[in-house]
């Protein structure tokens, strides 16, 4: 990210380019760096292994959405109408009440939004991991074998960022 990030602020110094060529640009350099990343490591034979496990299961996620919902509060709201310094008295503890409502309901807000976020690291670990892997079942067949290595690294370099270019150009054709 770094790297994309300096190459286009320094390319784009001191010209104005649209987006588009921005994009271009930038899925460029990752490309570049996604066919080195693969290459270099193809042709030293890296492995990869699956050492972290099983990050959410069926199990642990069930438990989990059972614990947040143990805690939903049931409230039940009288009507009272008040007037003068009991209406007073009676405003300011709905108001702490309220307030004491709105930080639960954050909380578990907070509690989904950070759910649904590891959810969606899970799943990019996941996805990642998979492809990694697919690519480096081959580093022995590679190993110290630079054409090999080179030709895998192309293969899946252009597998693995066409769609984007693909993405790239449809939006600019279509808009």
């Amino acid at each position: 990210m770094l790297l994309v990030i300096l190459s286009v602020w320094i390319s784009g110094k001191n010209s104005h380019q649209t987006l588009f060529q921005n994009s271009i640009l930038s899925t460029s350099i990752l490309a570049i760096a996604f066919f080195l990343f693969v290459s270099i490591s193809l042709y030293r034979g890296v492995g990869l292994r699956d050492n972290l496990g099983k990050i959410l299961t069926k199990e642990n996620f069930n438990k989990r959405m059972r614990s947040t919902s143990d805690f939903t509060p049931n409230i039940d709201v009288p009507s009272i109408g008040a007037d003068g310094i009991g209406g007073v008295i009676l405003s300011v503890l709905a108001w702490i009440a309220f307030t004491v409502a709105v930080l639960f309901a954050l909380y578990f807000v907070g509690v989904f939004f950070w759910s649904v976020l590891l959810l969606l690291l899970a799943i990019l670990y996941w996805i990642y991991f998979r492809a990694l892997r697919l690519i480096f079942k081959n580093s022995k067949r590679c190993k110290d074998n630079l054409v090999k290595s080179l030709g895998f690294g192309l293969f899946y370099s252009v597998l693995y960022i066409s769609w984007i270019y693909g993405v790239i150009f449809l939006i600019k054709y279509i808009h």
